[in-house]
């Protein structure tokens, strides 16, 4: 892929991070998003100590905050680059359904849904501008097969998973492609107390893994969602 510059949230461990390793190490150049400072300034010179050559550039902000998202996105473009591959990682996750109360199911939509909308359409341009690029939106299991007290998680990434359909749908035609990746349990802080013991869970590397897979494929390949499910 060329114009090789990634955006990811949630950036600063787990999956983010995971995947955000994987692109540094294709030589992707990177803006790296998370909630707290120290933590996105400590992932980030993580990464380039482990690969001196790629840019990195972090910041610390909350993914449902519009202005901060669109500035980030306007800077990386500035100094990096137009924007060829975004990872909408940033999510939260609260168990109970009936009994959740009604800001927690306001912030689930928001963080696991509304942001990725919104950095979507701040990175529109960019890849519309280059004539290629490539979206993933890491939904999950939930985001497909609803449980028992997953009931806000659920919505919210069964929302992010049926815009992933329509928005691959959409782009297709200007090449810029679009996957949901819908994971069970991965081994990250987010599974304490899942009824999965953490040897039998999938690892963070599994999903980078998968991510360097996709933008492996020729053009003419389309794959708008994948499940994974752990043993």
């Amino acid at each position: 892929m060329k114009n090789k510059v990634a955006v990811v949230t949630g950036a600063s461990r787990g999956i983010g991070f995971a995947i955000a390793t994987e692109l540094a190490k294709m030589g992707y150049s990177l803006g790296l998003i998370a909630r707290s400072q120290a933590d996105i300034e400590e992932a980030s010179r993580k990464i380039c100590e482990q690969f001196p050559g790629v840019k990195v550039i972090a910041a610390a902000f909350d993914v449902v905050d519009d202005e901060n998202s669109k500035e980030f996105i306007r800077r990386v473009c500035t100094e990096l680059g137009y924007i060829s591959v975004l990872v909408n990682n940033a999510g939260v996750y609260k168990q109970a359904t009936s009994s959740t109360p009604i800001e927690e199911v306001k912030r689930s939509i928001d963080v696991n849904f509304l942001a990725a909308v919104r950095f979507v359409q701040a990175v529109i341009p960019s890849m519309k501008k280059l004539g290629h690029g490539y979206i993933f939106n890491i939904a999950s299991l939930a985001g497909v097969e609803a449980f028992a007290d997953t009931g806000s998680y659920s919505a919210s990434k069964f929302a992010l998973v049926g815009y992933s359909s329509s928005l691959a749908q959409e782009l297709a035609p200007m090449g810029i492609k679009v996957t949901a990746l819908c994971p069970s349990w991965v081994n990250t802080k987010n599974s304490k107390g899942a009824p999965v013991k953490p040897e039998q869970m999938i690892k963070t590397d599994d999903i980078a893994l998968t991510v360097r897979y996709l933008l492996s494929l020729g053009p003419t390949a389309s794959v708008p969602e994948i499940i994974i499910r752990c043993k």
